[in-house]
């Protein structure tokens, strides 16, 4: 049985970016450029309490803004107004996509697929997949590439398989 010490340690791809591709990196930049800008966006009222506090005009500025109920009034009705055709919309949509599928089946059985495809496919032994198939708990262990390189069994007690190669 092997140890955690026997085991190779794996190469985690935050420790290697140069596997990142470049649109994973530009999306993770840019989530991290907007998830920023909103969060500084959310101290705003606390910057302006404290500025406020200190006697700064801008928080003047924004006080004398929230004093006019009349434009207030009005920015609500039409953010409700906006608020309930987007809601009307969508349920719109949704009732168009119910009759549009009400009477069809979307979901299908998948095609089986035989042990010696899955094998050829695999680039292992079929009597190895049959005797797999049949177990309820394993681990797989790949190599860089996602070849299989070993296959660990767990039953009643940990036992493991040949290595496979």
């Amino acid at each position: 049985m092997k140890t955690k010490k026997d085991r190779p340690r794996l190469k985690l791809i935050l420790n290697m970016p140069g596997l990142v591709s470049m649109p994973s990196k530009i999306g993770s930049g840019l989530f991290t450029v907007v998830f920023w800008g909103l969060f500084l966006y959310l101290w705003v009222p606390l910057i302006t309490l404290v500025a406020w506090g200190m006697g700064i005009y801008h928080a003047y500025s924004e006080v004398q803004y929230a004093q006019e109920l009349l434009n207030l009034r009005h920015l609500l009705f039409t953010y409700s107004m906006v608020v309930v055709l987007l809601c009307g919309s969508l349920l719109l949509w949704a009732l168009k996509e119910y009759l549009r599928f009400r009477d069809s089946t979307r979901r299908h059985v998948p095609i089986p697929v035989a042990t010696t495809e899955l094998a050829d496919y695999a680039r292992l032994d079929a009597e190895h997949i049959v005797q797999w198939q049949g177990i309820r708990r394993m681990v797989a262990h790949h190599d860089e590439h996602g070849h299989l390189r070993e296959m660990a069994v767990h039953a009643a007690r940990t036992e493991a398989t040949p290595r496979v190669a």
